[in-house]
């Protein structure tokens, strides 16, 4: 996938997603996940400081993609180290409604399934999604704060400005921390996993969360959906 293609679509899943989410948690620092999707299985550097996220992503080709989220001031800022650029989008507002979800007109089956497990330390409780043929397992954590999925635009096979699935609905809706997610079709083929594989608990620099001096801004107009056009299209 070309990488502005692929930026394209973390850019418009994670706007859209930002858009309803709880009250930041307790946690502060690093998180990395594994995310397979397919074949294919990508890194992720996920770090959290009260209101501010970064997310830091290998993409397929070995480049790396950075997504910085200011929930207090509703903005986004997309970094490219390969041309040491930056572009700066403003987040919708939560009043205007939350971001949809795949499953609008046919709520999905959500269960607390009481079973609990210790991922890094942390303890999780198992969640059973279902969701028209497909079924999502979660393990997830309280008072980490929030998660925004940036695998979830077409790297997961959804559109640049798809709904959030189901069990990113969920987790926002109860302010929950994924640590462990797997995804099954109706044949029961896993379609998706992420999963934590190792926690820092040392407070990030606030210098993570901002783009470096030497970069450049770009002036990137509107999403779609959002009005304008999107740059990464061609």
């Amino acid at each position: 996938m070309n990488l502005h293609r692929f930026l394209g679509s973390l850019l418009a899943g994670l706007s859209l997603a930002a858009a309803g989410f709880a009250a930041p948690g307790t946690f502060a620092g690093k998180v990395r996940f594994e995310i397979t999707t397919g074949t294919t299985t990508m890194p992720m550097t996920y770090v959290i400081k009260g209101q501010l996220v970064r997310t830091e992503i290998q993409t397929p080709n070995g480049q790396t993609a950075v997504m910085l989220i200011d929930l207090a001031k509703r903005e986004m800022t997309m970094l490219i180290p390969q041309q040491k650029m930056y572009m700066v989008h403003p987040l919708p507002d939560p009043a205007a409604g939350a971001a949809p979800t795949q499953t609008q007109g046919s709520p999905p089956d959500i269960q607390a399934t009481g079973e609990f497990d210790t991922i890094l330390g942390c303890k999780c409780q198992k969640f059973t999604v279902k969701s028209g043929n497909s079924s999502t397992d979660i393990w997830a954590a309280e008072g980490m704060g929030v998660f925004l999925n940036p695998a979830g635009g077409g790297m997961m096979g959804r559109g640049r400005a798809a709904p959030r699935s189901a069990w990113e609905a969920e987790m926002a809706q109860r302010g929950s921390f994924p640590m462990r997610v797997v995804s099954h079709d109706a044949a029961g083929n896993q379609t998706f996993k992420m999963e934590a594989t190792a926690i820092d608990t040392t407070t990030p620099d606030d210098a993570l969360f901002a783009p470096p001096p030497d970069y450049k801004k770009f002036e990137m107009p509107a999403m779609p959906g959002m009005g304008g056009m999107n740059p990464f299209s061609h």
